[in-house]
């Protein structure tokens, strides 16, 4: 056994507890069953995956593996915390999970992850920005669809202008606005 295999092994057992692990602010509003974390995180891929598109269409030079990397370990730290949901986190709440999480980091992922999630957590780059607004987006297209099913009260959802923040991104900004307008809404501001 090579440590470099125990330690690919190590990490993919460390974050399995994601695909069992429901997305706590749906199941607060009575949605069950609802999606996992790790189902959570394959929706953020793959919107960033769509964002990314969109922006280099647009003639964006973007990183969209470093942007993706990301999207896959955003959560990666719920492997031990569990999902807390936004309406708990008090300031202090948010401080203690945010050195907690830091710590975790540090414990389950290798380094080129690790890095990826710390510049994730500093939200200065591009990729950061698109990650981070592809993580609402993903939610918003979830309560779009949970709500067309009949599944849960979803209301404060939509009435939480934090759950449409595009990052300044103007593809993500018309997505929220579509979004929106599919569900007979519009974007709170």
């Amino acid at each position: 056994m090579t440590e470099r295999g125990e330690r690919l092994v190590e990490t993919v057992v460390g974050l399995d507890p994601l695909a069992d692990l429901p997305r706590t602010g749906w199941l607060l509003r009575g949605v069950r069953p609802c999606e996992s974390v790790a189902e959570h995180s394959f929706g953020v891929v793959l919107v960033t995956m769509l964002l990314v598109d969109a922006l280099r269409a647009e003639g964006m030079v973007v990183d969209g593996e470093r942007a993706m990397r990301m999207a896959v370990v955003h959560d990666a730290p719920e492997a031990r915390t569990g999902d807390v949901p936004m309406p708990n986190k008090t300031p202090a709440l948010r401080e203690a999970l945010r050195v907690l999480e830091a710590d975790l980091v540090e414990r389950l992922l290798p380094e080129a992850p690790r890095a990826d999630w710390h510049a994730l957590e500093a939200g200065e780059s591009l990729e950061a920005r698109i990650v981070k607004a592809a993580d609402k987006l993903q939610m918003m297209i979830k309560a779009l669809c949970y709500g067309a099913q009949g599944r849960g009260e979803l209301m404060d959802f939509w009435s939480n202008p934090r759950n449409f923040e595009d990052r300044g991104l103007m593809i993500a900004r018309e997505a929220f606005e579509a979004l929106a307008a599919r569900a007979g809404r519009t974007v709170p501001r």
